[in-house]
């Protein structure tokens, strides 16, 4: 068992390097993207699901232990642990030191201070692994007759190795009675922390295997047909304790259930199809059920003929695999699909395969969800939307309750909420479509993001948001990191922090900030790096009100040159789209990946459309605040005089931010600005890289400055008609004092 386990364990770390090399980041799953494709697609659960759920909810306790990686020192120690259970340190450390012996015997002997159980099971093992079969099974039947309460330790670990070393001879009917009495023996409460009754249903059904391969004749084999029925009936068996194996959490189970599948669609090497092993199988229900859902999950459709690999996705045709029709053709020329097992399964493989009358009646034949998915699938193939909505309600409320085997895996049942939605899109219903996905925008967050941001109005989000999305617990504490030191991708953060906060910058964006206010994350929230953004709203609506509001020019540039730095160091947080353009959902990192840039050509109304153009960005560029933040910049420099240094050092903050989006024509536009307008600075010859914080001060004092200075320079070089000037004005002056005077006496007299 062990051996197995590592080989496993290998060959999946040897699959799992490329993987591992072609990982990027973790892009949400989208239905959007393409909406014809996703409404198309063929419902299956994942093979492992289907697997596990072959047969009936076993009502043992039985559990499979499997490592996902096992190691050989990790191996070691889960034998060595399971062994000293129940046994002092001084007799686990004799029970590690026998094992070392050259002969079962010689580990008897030195065990005599052990458990007779256990002492009879190392020498057993001993001999197990020396070759000596004979003496080892005699060893493991010793310690299954003796008394109950000496034999438990060690129980079900010999009769497992009974069934091994029967099995080992080529005796499959004794091997088989052994394996049988390891889960008999467990189910009563015999000691099993090795997992071996499970192992055991596994161990038998590869005796069963070893039977139906020994009924293949021939250098190249084949089945006679006089062996079909025996074939048969051992591939059934081993799928059977297969799946029981699958059901107790076996992952062995289910890739030897993988295996079966592939066996079984290997072509006859005579017929040249597979009229052989796969006709001879057909009968059994269990059989059929796997095959089915090996097709469904694991096959591969292809490219129709002629058609390009990079066609559109929405004119995109394929041909269901082959193997697809050929299980059709087995089934109904076996056991027929009258009688069929899974209805709903073959109805969801008939439906793949474009035979949508044999998928309509298979889907007729019964209920449940994955029946009623298929029928609303089926409704959208001939372009009915209203019935294939009453459809999939139908399948939203068809699941099992509570307690009873699930009849589609987590992510279908995901799945199938998630396509509710897009047909709610293609039908105008665009607040249900978001009542849809909300409960899924972990999964789907991408499409709850572009729905929110780019199809509701701002109203009915907020409506929504308020109805459905109360605010969160504050954080226990302001750790931005989970528990192994990881940073979280934003998307996968509380889908209902993240949607208040994409509400709250669409209220920033439509200028009602103090409504904003309610809706954003508390300050380091868990899942955020970012400093206290409702404080930066308010400074921000200060600011505008500021350059709006006051009835000094230089106070109000002051205004648009606070919001224009806000914009840009906070505009991320206060205003990004969640998705295009500045996909604040992926941290800026990306450009791509979450949302929608254009809504798609399927399953799209003209309403979505204007919707999406109203709600686009302005401007709708790459980090659209940062223009934001360069045209407050403007505004501010407009207010300011050009000879100051203020305007001088706010243009070159902006040509500093469109150099960082890397827009090279603003850049140009807001230099030779500067120089056309400004002054000369000591710093120009790195303008936009190296700027000083603007001096307001400095420019309001700025005119009086410049009137004085211009004064001095008059007088400078005019200085007689300067004082000719002055002399005339004084005498003005007392000519006028003198007139004014004898006015007044005139009149007092």
């Amino acid at each position: 068992m062990y051996g197995r386990r590592l080989a496993i364990a290998i060959v999946c770390f040897s699959l799992s390097v490329p993987i591992a090399l072609a990982c990027g980041p973790n892009f949400p799953w989208q239905l959007l993207s393409d909406r014809a494709g996703t409404l198309r697609g063929t419902p299956k659960n994942s093979f492992a699901f289907e697997a596990a759920h072959l047969v009936a909810s076993p009502k043992d306790k039985l559990k499979a232990v499997e490592d996902a990686f096992p190691s050989s020192d990790s191996l070691a120690a889960d034998l060595s642990k399971a062994e000293s259970e129940g046994l002092s340190d001084q007799q686990a450390g004799w029970a590690q030191s026998i094992r070392l012996e050259t002969s079962g015997d010689l580990a008897f002997q030195e065990g005599a201070a052990l458990p007779l159980s256990v002492r009879l099971y190392t020498a057993g093992a001993v001999d197990f692994r020396r070759g000596n079969l004979s003496a080892a099974t005699q060893r493991f039947q010793a310690i299954l007759k003796l008394p109950a309460n000496d034999q438990s330790r060690r129980a079900t670990w010999a009769a497992y190795m009974v069934g091994r070393t029967y099995a080992r001879a080529g005796e499959i009917d004794n091997a088989s009675t052994a394996f049988q009495l390891t889960r008999i023996l467990a189910i009563g409460g015999a000691p099993d922390p090795l997992g071996l009754a499970v192992a055991s249903c596994g161990e038998e059904a590869r005796l069963h295997l070893a039977r139906a391969a020994s009924y293949l004749t021939g250098p190249t084999p084949t089945l006679p047909a006089e062996r079909r029925d025996d074939y048969r009936r051992e591939i059934a068996a081993a799928v059977v304790l297969y799946a029981e194996q699958a059901a107790r959490g076996s992952r062995s189970g289910i890739n030897s259930l993988r295996t079966i599948a592939q066996l079984l669609f290997q072509p006859d090497p005579v017929h040249g199809s597979q009229t052989g092993w796969l006709d001879a199988s057909i009968g059994d229900a269990t059989v059929q059920r796997l095959l089915v859902a090996y097709v469904l999950a694991m096959l591969e459709d292809v490219p129709a003929y002629g058609e390009p690999m990079d066609a559109g996705r929405q004119f995109h045709r394929v041909e269901p695999n082959g193997a697809v029709r050929t299980l059709l053709w087995a089934i109904s020329n076996g056991p027929g699909v009258a009688h069929v097992a899974g209805a709903d399964r073959l109805a969801a493989l008939a439906y793949r395969s474009g035979e949508y009358d044999l998928a309509r009646q298979l889907a007729d034949q019964t209920t449940g969800p994955l029946a009623s998915w298929v029928r609303a699938k089926l409704a959208l193939q001939q372009g009915d939307l209203k019935r294939a909505a009453a459809f999939y309600a139908e399948a939203s409320k068809a699941f099992p309750p509570a307690g009873e085997p699930p009849v589609l895996d987590d992510g279908n049942v995901k799945l199938l909420t998630g396509e509710s939605a897009v047909l709610a899109l293609a039908r105008g219903e665009y607040v249900d479509a978001l009542d849809y996905l909300y409960p899924v925008a972990r999964t789907y967050w991408g499409d709850v993001a572009y729905i929110a941001e780019r199809v509701l109005t701002t109203d009915e989000l907020k409506h929504f948001v308020d109805a459905h999305v109360p605010a969160p617990p504050q954080p226990k504490s302001a750790d931005a990191t989970d528990q192994t030191g990881v940073y979280y991708w934003l998307f996968q953060a509380d889908p209902a922090v993240r949607l208040r906060d994409l509400l709250a910058r669409r209220l920033v964006r439509d200028g009602r900030y103090k409504e904003s206010l309610a809706y954003f994350h508390p300050p380091q929230g868990r899942h955020f790096r970012d400093q206290n953004i409702p404080k930066d709203v308010i400074e921000y609506a200060q600011a505008l009100n500021e350059a709006t509001g006051d009835w000094r020019s230089v106070n109000r540039a002051r205004g648009w040159y606070r919001a224009a730095v806000l914009a840009r160091e906070s505009g991320m947080e206060m205003m990004g789209y969640e998705g295009d353009p500045d996909y604040s959902g992926l941290d800026g990192e990306f450009d791509q990946g979450l949302g929608q840039s254009k809504p798609g050509f399927s399953f799209v109304t003209e309403v979505e459309r204007s919707r999406f153009e109203a709600s686009a960005a302005n401007p709708y560029q790459r980090f659209h605040y940062r223009y934001i933040a360069v045209e407050d910049a403007r505004h501010s420099a407009d207010l300011l005089p050009p000879r100051s240094q203020a305007f001088a050092a706010v243009l070159c903050k902006a040509t500093g931010w469109m150099m960082s989006s890397r827009d090279d024509i603003a850049v140009k536009h807001l230099y030779h600005r500067y120089l056309k307008e400004g002054p000369y600075v000591p710093w120009a010859a790195h303008f936009g890289r190296s700027c000083p914080e603007p001096d307001f001060d400095g420019a309001a004092r700025l005119p009086r400055v410049l009137l004085v200075r211009n004064t001095r320079h008059f007088v400078g070089r005019h200085r007689w008609e300067a004082g000719l000037t002055l002399a005339l004005a004084m005498v003005a002056g007392a000519l006028a004092f003198v007139g004014l005077r004898r006015r007044r006496l005139r009149q007092a007299g």
